[in-house]
């Protein structure tokens, strides 16, 4: 019995060595292969910085081959809605009208685009986006090729609504991409980096066909978008995705979506809050170079570098906005950019220098200011909308901004005074009328204060 508790007393000391044993070899059982992975250790160490640095990419290879196709869609787009304004003075010339004629070339591209868009959200959710880019495309390179040949002015505003109709539907299907592709919280950035062709457009597009215009013959650049946007067609048709997931959803009746977007309270103040937003800028934009020309004395040369300068501002400052969108909130960066803009609305309405530097310092403050509140907006849009809605919610959206901006012009024409080669007086008044809807929109806006 004493033998048998002595080796029960033994047993337990032996497990303790054991233990003990194992822990002690370890270090020297792992020192050969330290010698052994000296190289490897080697390279993992000097590798060590680069995985340090590298960081995920803010969008991934199919998404940015699909935002670079839409910004190049939106730059002749943009170009095609923008090159115009600038020639006020010389269509003015060749079809013999006045300045508040000219306001209905502008407003017809935008009331044909209304009218498209409430067209298209009969089928833009029943076929894939990439079909609806594709139509949209094809009509919008026909309404150019019309806008190149149109001898006078009454069929140059047929061949301008053409363009409009099929220019209203992309715009339309290009923010509805971006809802069902991006996630909401990189949209921002997205956003701006649509924005970017608006400012690519100002640097290279505007001003090139500002100068084609001035040294060749007036309707050139409307035969090279025509060209430029047919080499673009074909390679979106190569190279985009059909982009179908929202056709797996559940179905509506056309009707029954389009009643169900319109009573929604959400979907009522937004599109509130974007007639406010274009009315505010487009009573402005599209009589700019006219008042610079024929009140401040700008010259034919020197209006492209004011469309320059412009341009170059707003490629670095509409990817810092979206930045701060996403940062900060879209409502807090779309109140605190529109509030800014509000000034330049005055600077550029109100003849108050004629020094040349000034103007362009003006004008380019209008640029960011007024594209930039536009990238909280939308990305502000986009996170509202449901993805069953967005498709029809969006082609809405296009339809009201343009008719929108078709008011706004409209509206202006009716305030400023502008006979046939004479300065255009009361526009001071228009900048007035801009800063109340502008205004009106930062309050609407702020209904969404948890987006």
């Amino acid at each position: 019995m004493a033998k048998a508790k002595k080796t029960s007393k033994a047993k337990p000391a032996r497990r303790k060595v054991a233990k003990k044993k194992p822990t002690a070899k370890r270090p020297a059982k792992a020192s050969p292969p330290r010698r052994k992975s000296s190289v490897a250790h080697t390279a993992l160490t000097s590798a060590a910085p680069v995985d340090r640095e590298s960081k995920p990419a803010v969008f991934s290879r199919l998404q940015w081959g699909v935002l670079a196709i839409l910004a190049l869609i939106q730059f002749m787009h943009i170009v095609d809605f923008m090159v115009i304004m600038p020639l006020a003075k010389k269509f003015e010339e060749l079809f013999h009208i006045t300045t508040n004629q000219f306001g209905w070339l502008v407003s017809t591209y935008t009331l044909a685009a209304f009218a498209s868009g409430i067209a298209a959200t009969f089928f833009i959710d029943r076929i894939s986006r990439k079909a609806s880019l594709m139509v949209g495309f094809m009509g919008f390179i026909a309404g150019n090729l019309l806008c190149a040949v149109a001898p006078g002015f009454y069929t140059f505003l047929a061949a301008r609504f053409v363009t409009g109709a099929f220019g209203g539907l992309l715009s339309g299907v290009t923010f509805s991409i971006i809802g069902d592709l991006i996630e909401p919280a990189k949209r921002g950035r997205a956003t701006g980096v649509i924005m970017m062709a608006f400012s690519v457009a100002a640097v290279v597009g505007v001003p090139v066909g500002i100068w084609l215009a001035n040294g060749y013959f007036l309707q050139l650049p409307y035969y090279l978008i025509a060209l430029g946007s047919a080499l673009i067609l074909v390679f979106a048709w190569l190279r985009m995705p059909p982009l179908k997931d929202h056709l797996f959803g559940p179905r509506m009746n056309v009707i029954a979506q389009i009643r169900a977007v319109l009573s929604n309270n959400k979907h009522q103040r937004l599109y509130l809050m974007m007639v406010f937003h274009f009315v505010a800028g487009f009573s402005i934009i599209p009589y700019i170079a006219g008042f610079m020309q024929k009140n401040n004395g700008v010259s034919d040369d020197q209006l492209p570098l004011i469309y320059l300068s412009g341009g170059i501002a707003t490629i670095v400052s509409s990817p810092v906005v979206g930045w701060l969108s996403d940062k900060f909130g879209n409502v807090r960066i779309y109140s605190f950019v529109s509030l800014l803009a509000s000034i330049p609305f005055v600077l550029v309405t109100y003849e108050w220098t004629k020094s040349f530097a000034l103007l362009m310092a003006s004008t380019v403050l209008f640029f960011i200011f007024v594209s930039g509140r536009m990238v909280p907006a939308m990305a502000l849009l986009n996170n509202t909308v449901s993805p069953a809605h967005r498709g029809t919610f969006m082609s809405l959206n296009g339809s009201v901004q343009q008719l929108a901006m078709s008011l706004g012009a409209i509206a202006a024409s009716l305030i400023i005074y502008a006979p046939a080669g004479q300065p255009i007086q009361h526009y001071a008044w228009v900048g007035v009328f801009g800063i109340i809807f502008n205004i009106a929109a930062i309050w609407v806006a702020n209904t969404f204060r948890s987006r």
